[in-house]
C-alpha cells in the first residue's frame, strides 16, 4: 500500500528517524476499535457507547487536534488554516493516535478511537504487528447530514420542516441541497446552512489534505471492515446494529 510508506515518510521526517521503531516496541494485544464517517453521523456519540458498553475507553483524536492548539496558545481555528499551508502539526496529531492505537497507555480492556483518519492510522500499526483492530465507517446523505445539522444547531421543529420539504433524493453536491434549504421558510435556516457548507468545505480540505500528505483518503470504504449506513435511524438503532456487526465480523473484546 503505497500509503504505508507515505505514513512512514511523515513519521520519520517530522517525528524522528526512531519513531516508527518507538511504535512498534509499544505495541499491545489491547483491542481497539476505530471509527470513522461523514459528518453527523453520530461517531463521538456511538464511540463513547462503545466504550461504555465494553467497559472500555473512549478517544477522540479531536482532543488532540485542540490539545495542540492549546500548546501552541492559538485558538482551533487558528491552527485549522495553519493546516493548510504548515506541515508538521498533523503529522503530530497523527503519530498521536497512532500512539493510542498501540494500547500502551490505556489501562481499561479495551480502547475506541473516533476521528476521521484513525482507521487509516490503524492500517498503518496493523503494518507494524498490531492486531485486533476493527475499523467502522459511518455514513449518511448529504441531505441526512443538512436535516442534523439543522437540529443540533437550530431546532427540532426546523429539523421536522426541513424532513417533510427537502425531496428525497440523492444530493450529488452542496450547492443544489442550498438552493432547496433556502426556499424554505426556516429562521436563522440559511444563516445556519452556510456553516454547514464551510464544515463540508473543511472537511475535503482534510481529505485533500491526507491525500497530499500520506496518499489515502479516509472517505475511501475499501479500507474499513465495517460500513453503516445510518439514514433516518435514531442512534439507539445505530448501536445496536454495531454491536451485530461486531459480532458477525469475530472481533475479540478481550
Amino acid at each position: 500500500m503505497d500509503y504505508i510508506s507515505g505514513i512512514e515518510s511523515a513519521f520519520k521526517t517530522y517525528i524522528g528517524k526512531n519513531s516508527i521503531d518507538k511504535l512498534r516496541e509499544r505495541i499491545t494485544s489491547k483491542p481497539m476499535i476505530l471509527i470513522a464517517g461523514d459528518q453527523l453521523t453520530g461517531k463521538s456519540t456511538q464511540a463513547k457507547n462503545l466504550a461504555d458498553f465494553f467497559n472500555g475507553s473512549f478517544h477522540s483524536v479531536g482532543a488532540l487536534f485542540r490539545e495542540a492548539a492549546k500548546n501552541r496558545g492559538i485558538t482551533v481555528a487558528e491552527q485549522a488554516k495553519l493546516l493548510l499551508v504548515e506541515r508538521g502539526i498533523d503529522v503530530e496529531i497523527d503519530y498521536k493516535t497512532c500512539q493510542v492505537i498501540t494500547g500502551a497507555d490505556i489501562d481499561s480492556r479495551l480502547g475506541v478511537v473516533e476521528g476521521r483518519q484513525p482507521a487509516y492510522m490503524g492500517n498503518f500499526m496493523a503494518s507494524l504487528g498490531k492486531k485486533n483492530l476493527i475499523r467502522l465507517y459511518l455514513q449518511c446523505s448529504i441531505r441526512e447530514q443538512a436535516l442534523r445539522f439543522l437540529r443540533r444547531e437550530v431546532s427540532e421543529d426546523a429539523y421536522l420542516v426541513g424532513k417533510e420539504q427537502i425531496p428525497e433524493k440523492d444530493y450529488k453536491n452542496l450547492e443544489s441541497l442550498n438552493a432547496v434549504i433556502e426556499t424554505l421558510d426556516l429562521v436563522q435556516g440559511e444563516e445556519v446552512m452556510s456553516e454547514f457548507v464551510e464544515n463540508q468545505s473543511r472537511d475535503e480540505d482534510d481529505r485533500h489534505r491526507y491525500s497530499g500528505l500520506y496518499g489515502f483518503d479516509y472517505g475511501n470504504l475499501e479500507g474499513y471492515d465495517i460500513v453503516l449506513n445510518t439514514n433516518d435511524k435514531e442512534p439507539n438503532t445505530v448501536f445496536q446494529e454495531i454491536l451485530e456487526k461486531l459480532e458477525e465480523s469475530g472481533f475479540r473484546t478481550n
